[in-house]
């Protein structure tokens, strides 16, 4: 069966996670040793043992959940090696930050350079100018637009990601949105503000994208390999695996909405059947299945369900049947 691998991004945080890999397996403690040193402090102690609020900071959060994804996936490699099985997604995906995990799964950098990458982002992300980001459920995307527009709000707010049919999220100005809240409520649907201080996604992220932009262009003067199996973006849902190409959408993203609905479909129109989330939560596959219901979804986020799926992937993937 064709399938296709996603990593999360903010908002599947919490503390605890990797707690499980990090005290059964030396490759989780390899990797986040790597990212300490690579930080120079202790990012591991903060999403193993630390406080949800120290957690939830951006510059903490994005690096975190990188650390756990990459441990994640390459135990889940190393344990099909073991049974002589090769892991063979047809692509892969990433929602906003996840994408920057992409580009390490396909060897278009390496392990401390997505580190770093990651450790730019997150701290360029804290530091942007204040604004706000909510989700807004339950209405048509035709009708927000209107309504951001009716109330000549297009230059404050924008609408960031199309995360699924029925979800969207906004982002811009704080007062802006405040004002939309409570007209969402009169059109039959449901807005709720998210804990984050930056308006990502948005035109307000347009200093920090030109500093990120800039390490961007350093990765793009070395030599790269082409990404060993496509990489379907955030900016404009569709694949590629030219490194150039797939470097240059993403010096872009910070400033540009999240096309998870399009995306999504698309690895569908491309014959992709089951979609596996590597990483903390459940958020994506979630909003995979308001996507398409009718595709299989699974979740990798800690040992036991790493092994329950490293358990049944010959049989359900390999098999002949399925394919």
């Amino acid at each position: 069966m064709r399938f296709a691998i996603l990593f999360p991004g903010q908002g599947s945080q919490k503390v605890g996670m990797g707690l499980d890999l990090f005290e059964q397996t030396k490759f989780a403690k390899e990797i986040f040793n790597l990212i300490n040193q690579t930080a120079n402090r202790n990012i591991s102690d903060i999403f193993l043992t630390g406080s949800q609020e120290e957690l939830n900071q951006t510059k903490n959060t994005q690096i975190s959940l990188v650390a756990v994804s990459t441990a994640l996936t390459q135990i889940l490699q190393e344990n099909l090696k073991s049974k002589k099985l090769d892991f063979k997604p047809f692509a892969c995906c990433g929602h906003s930050l996840g994408e920057l995990t992409c580009l390490w799964y396909t060897e278009i950098v390496s392990l401390k350079e997505v580190v770093e990458l990651v450790l730019l982002r997150g701290n360029l992300m804290q530091e942007a100018p204040t604004g706000r980001m909510a989700a807004v459920l339950n209405i048509e995307n035709s009708k927000i637009s209107k309504l951001i527009k009716e109330n000549d709000l297009s230059n404050d707010v924008v609408i960031a990601n199309f995360n699924s049919p029925t979800q969207f999220v906004l982002s811009g100005n704080k007062d802006a949105i405040n004002s939309l809240i409570p007209k969402f409520k009169l059109l039959g649907g449901k807005a709720i503000i998210l804990p984050l201080s930056g308006a990502f996604h948005s035109p307000l992220m347009n200093k920090p994208a030109e500093i990120f932009s800039a390490q961007i262009d350093k990765l793009l003067n070395q030599s790269r390999k082409n990404a060993k199996i496509p990489i379907y973006q955030n900016l404009d849902g569709e694949p590629s695996t030219d490194s150039k190409t797939i470097l240059e959408k993403l010096r872009k993203q910070m400033i540009s909405p999240v096309l998870w609905t399009q995306t999504i479909n698309n690895l569908v129109n491309d014959n992709v059947r089951a979609f596996i989330e590597i990483g903390p939560g459940k958020i994506l596959t979630g909003l995979v299945k308001k996507v398409n219901p009718e595709v299989e979804c699974y979740n990798i986020f800690d040992l036991e369900s790493l092994n329950n799926f490293v358990e049944n992937y010959e049989c359900k993937f390999l098999s002949t049947k399925n394919i």
